[in-house]
Parts: structure tokens; C-alpha cells; sequence
């Protein structure tokens, strides 16, 4: 058989059937024909030599903003899968109802990624957060158009998302997560909450939180964080017990070496890798998803679950699995390819705590429905912002 794209001699990683082997893949009209052990009968009209390299599903971004352009802290979803290994982006709420239709018709219509809308439970979204919390008012809560805005897009829109703390709830407390449980419940959709300082507390969000609700930023080092005298705390343990998924979201501030230390000691590692990236944490301590993943495997992760983490599980978290997170026959075909430096490696959190490892993953190449992605435009050349603004 002839086929668009062959990838050869890969170490293949697949959660979804919890396998792994060398061998080829084959791609055509956009979608994986064949994955056999060994070698693949037949020629691609383009070929790629994956020996000594991991081949995995697309990398999954539970939390990745990618409104480029508004707001200050959205990236180009294309230009930065390409280097990264990622093609599938979710994006948490960079745009709420006020902001979704450009946020449609220009980034996720036109990215060659795919990229999946979490609704900002704020109707302006993420628009100059730093400086101007989105949740500090009530009156930003539009929930008249945020209920016709999910409707209009049932099966687009996967979710809702909240920013509790401090800087953006703190102001409005509890209410605007009330106001979010009622819609997530009308609509059977995920609630995600993102967790800092208080307030809220977590003993005051965790309760209204459901199986399949997210908690991202869980293992930030801030106050009133997931752990007590080292501890996970006690809600935080009934939260997992009844369902509720715990992300990493590492960011620019929300992930700590010491809290995620502590954490998986006890037996509670994240439901999910994922990144915060956007326009300040890509050029500091999250860097990109390899990087993220990379620091996990250097906590002492084995190497098939950090793909797990940041591929099919995300993907079931949103209910995605249909079209990403693995490497079936008839799936869509976005795959990625990483070279696994072995060495010693220094990897730093945001503040400043370092830890050692002997394993880096390094993107290689990406493949996004069929398409091998073009690698060679800097995704951060063309900042529609000064970084010192974010």
C-alpha cells in the first residue's frame, strides 16, 4: 500500500491500547491506516526514520491559552505544536462569551491543531488579566449570553472555567463558582478551577466540585495549597475519592518541586500533565510541554505514564478520547516524535527549587491530522505584546 506519511523504526508509545513496540506507522488521508511491529509493507510518499526516538499520540494540553493576540497572554496553538510535540490544545477559558466568536473564527477554525474551548465563566475572558481580575466584579458574569453561547456551540465548548483566588475571585468569593456549578450541571459539561491564594479556600471550592470537574495549578507552592504540614490535605484526598481530576498546570508560578514531592510520596500523583503555557511562562520556568514532562520523569515518573498523563488522559478528561490521546487504526493521525536525551540535567520551578535528572525529552517532529507541521518559524518572534505588559 502507498501511503502519505511513514514513520519508521519508532519506539511506540500507545496508552490507549497500553502497549509499546518498535515499528511504523502509516498515514493516509489524515488518518493512521496502519501500526504494525516491525516493518510496514509498503512506502510513504514522505518518510520519516524514527529509530532512537519515542513515537507518541500528539501531545493532549489540558491547559494551554491560545487566543494569540487578545489579551496578552494567548500563543500561536500552530506554531508552538509544531515545536513542541503538541496537537491537541485545551484552551482554559482565554475567551468567555463576549470574546468566543473571534476567538472561533480566528484561532480555532483556522489552527491546523486542534484546539478545544474551555468558556471563561467572565464574559471578557481572559483581556488584561494581570491587571484587571475577570471574576472581581460580578457584573462581568453575563449568564444570560454565556447559556446561549453553549448552547450555540454544544460539542465544541467542553467545559467551564473559573480563576479562583485572590487576584481574580477575590472580591466575589464563592459566588462566581455557584454561578459556574449551576451552568456546568445545566449543560453536563466539566467545571475547571483553577486554585491560588485564598480566597476561596479549597475547603470552601473543593466541596462543590463533581466527578470529571478539574482542579488545575494543583501542585502550586502558594498559601493554602493542597498540602497541610506536608500533608495532602483531608478534603483534597475526598475530593479524588468522589472523582474530581487533578492537573498539573505548571505556569509561571503554579508548580512547585517540593508540594509535588510531597504529593506523589503519598500516593497522590496529578491526573493530568499540562502546561499554563502562554506568553510569560514559555520564555521562563515551564519552557514547554517536554520540559514539564521532563521535570516528572526526574521526580521518578516512568516514562510510558508521563505519556499517559499528557495524551489520553486529558483527552478522556474532556471527553476527546474519540479523536485524540492514542495511536488506533482509523484515529486522526497526530503524532508526535521525541528524541530522549540521556545525561544529567538540571530542571528548576518557579522558584527556584532544582532537581536532578538523567532523562530530556526534545521534540523532534509533529504531525497534525496527516500534516507534518513546519518547525521553523520561532513561535515568539512575532510578540503582539511587550513581554513586561503581561
Amino acid at each position: 500500500m502507498a501511503y502519505d506519511l511513514v514513520l519508521r523504526n519508532g519506539d511506540i508509545i500507545d496508552p490507549g491500547e497500553n502497549r509499546r513496540f518498535t515499528g511504523d506507522i502509516g498515514i493516509a488521508n489524515g488518518t493512521i491506516q496502519a501500526l504494525e511491529a516491525g516493518t510496514l509493507s509498503g512506502t510513504g510518499a514522505q518518510e520519516i526514520d524514527a529509530a532512537g526516538h519515542i513515537v507518541t499520540p500528539g501531545l493532549v494540553d489540558l491547559h494551554g491559552h491560545c487566543y494569540w493576540g487578545v489579551g496578552g497572554t494567548g500563543l500561536d496553538p500552530d506554531l508552538v505544536g509544531a515545536r513542541h510535540g503538541v496537537t491537541t490544545w485545551i484552551d482554559p477559558g482565554s475567551s468567555g462569551a463576549a470574546t468566543f466568536p473571534g476567538f472561533k473564527r480566528f484561532i480555532i477554525d483556522q489552527s491546523q491543531v486542534r484546539v478545544v474551548p474551555l468558556l471563561n465563566l467572565s464574559a471578557k475572558g481572559l483581556v488584561h488579566c494581570g491587571e484587571v481580575g475577570e471574576l472581581n466584579d460580578i457584573g462581568y458574569i453575563d449568564s444570560e449570553l454565556n447559556a446561549a453561547t453553549l448552547e450555540q456551540h454544544r460539542g465544541l465548548i467542553a467545559g467551564i472555567k473559573i480563576r479562583a483566588g485572590r487576584s481574580s475571585t477575590g472580591k466575589t468569593g464563592m459566588i462566581p463558582l455557584w454561578i459556574g456549578r449551576e451552568l456546568c450541571d445545566q449543560f453536563s459539561i466539566p467545571l475547571m478551577v483553577h486554585i491560588s491564594m485564598p480566597a476561596p479556600t479549597l475547603q470552601e471550592l473543593l466541596p462543590i466540585l463533581r466527578a470529571g470537574d478539574i482542579v488545575t495549578h494543583c501542585f502550586h507552592g502558594k498559601t493554602g495549597g493542597m498540602l497541610m504540614r506536608g500533608k495532602v490535605r483531608d478534603e483534597v484526598w475526598a475530593a479524588r475519592e468522589r472523582g474530581v481530576l487533578f492537573d498539573v498546570g505548571h505556569g509561571n508560578s503554579s508548580f512547585s518541586f517540593p508540594v509535588a514531592e510531597a504529593a506523589m510520596a503519598e500516593g497522590f500523583p496529578p491526573d493530568s500533565i499540562s502546561t499554563d503555557l502562554h506568553q510569560r511562562s514559555i520564555r521562563t520556568s515551564a519552557k514547554s510541554f517536554p520540559a514539564v514532562m521532563s521535570k516528572f520523569l526526574a521526580l521518578g515518573m516512568d516514562l510510558e505514564n508521563a505519556v499517559r498523563l499528557s495524551t489520553l488522559a486529558p483527552a478522556r478528561a474532556v471527553g476527546q478520547e474519540h479523536v485524540c490521546g492514542s495511536l488506533r487504526v482509523g484515529a486522526p493521525a497526530d503524532v508526535a516524535v521525541f528524541r530522549v536525551d540521556e545525561g544529567e540535567f538540571t530542571f528548576e520551578d518557579p522558584q527556584g527549587e532544582t532537581r536532578n535528572g538523567t532523562l530530556r525529552l526534545e521534540n523532534t517532529h509533529t504531525i497534525a491530522g496527516g500534516v507534518l507541521l513546519d518547525r521553523s518559524r520561532d513561535p515568539l518572534a512575532d510578540d503582539p505584546f511587550p513581554v513586561s505588559t503581561i
